[in-house]
């Protein structure tokens, strides 16, 4: 890919204004309840006490959602990135059962609310893959269908990737994840919330 072309994309990416109305915190205020961080966590939560009658300020000590949250892939995935595999070793089947749980939720709860405040923001669920990587063992695709369907994630095997060379690799594909455009999402979760008369500060240590 042209370098030019990906920075330029990379940077119409970013260049979303989240909260335009946020200024720095002056002088004092009254809210029932305080978030300090504006990414995806903090503006998610200030919707839901929102959601529940509360009166939400948002600190931020940087641009409203300016840090990882605005350099995400955008991919929304229920299982863990370092495999489900790996996860079992370290925690046991029950958590890593809740954390797919929890994340598969968070998927559907995203899809939810956008539908709820009508934000377009891009969300679409479609399939993903982890497929064996050159020079490895198809051992390691088993090993992780096996943990998959133990935590009870759907999941199918196939054999085939439509890229170079790719035929016969061994491949997961998990069903309806999803992908969208979180500047997008959060800028419509902070118009929502200052609606419920919820506030957004920046540039606020």
């Amino acid at each position: 890919m042209d370098p030019f072309i990906d920075r330029r994309s990379k940077s119409l990416w970013m260049d979303v204004a989240v909260a335009p109305n946020a200024t720095r915190l002056q002088g004092s205020n009254q809210c029932n309840v305080v978030i300090i961080g504006a990414g995806i966590a903090g503006i998610s939560t200030a919707y839901e006490l929102a959601l529940g009658g509360s009166r939400v300020i948002v600190l931020d000590r940087g641009k409203i959602a300016g840090g990882i949250t605005a350099r995400t892939t955008a991919h929304l995935v229920p299982l863990c990135d370092d495999l489900t595999s790996a996860m079992i070793g370290l925690r046991g089947e029950d958590t890593s059962r809740l954390f797919y749980e929890s994340q598969a939720a968070a998927v559907d709860r995203i899809e939810e609310i956008q539908q709820r405040e009508t934000i377009d923001c891009d969300f679409r669920r479609l399939d993903g893959s982890l497929f064996q990587a050159r020079d490895t063992d198809a051992k390691i695709i088993e090993d992780e269908l096996d943990a998959v369907r133990k935590v009870g994630a759907p999941v199918r095997r196939l054999v085939g990737v439509p890229l170079a060379h790719c035929a016969q690799r061994h491949v997961l594909r998990y069903p309806r994840q999803g992908t969208f455009h979180p500047l997008k999402y959060l800028r419509g979760l902070v118009a929502a919330i200052e609606t419920k008369d919820g506030s957004f500060h920046c540039d606020t240590a």
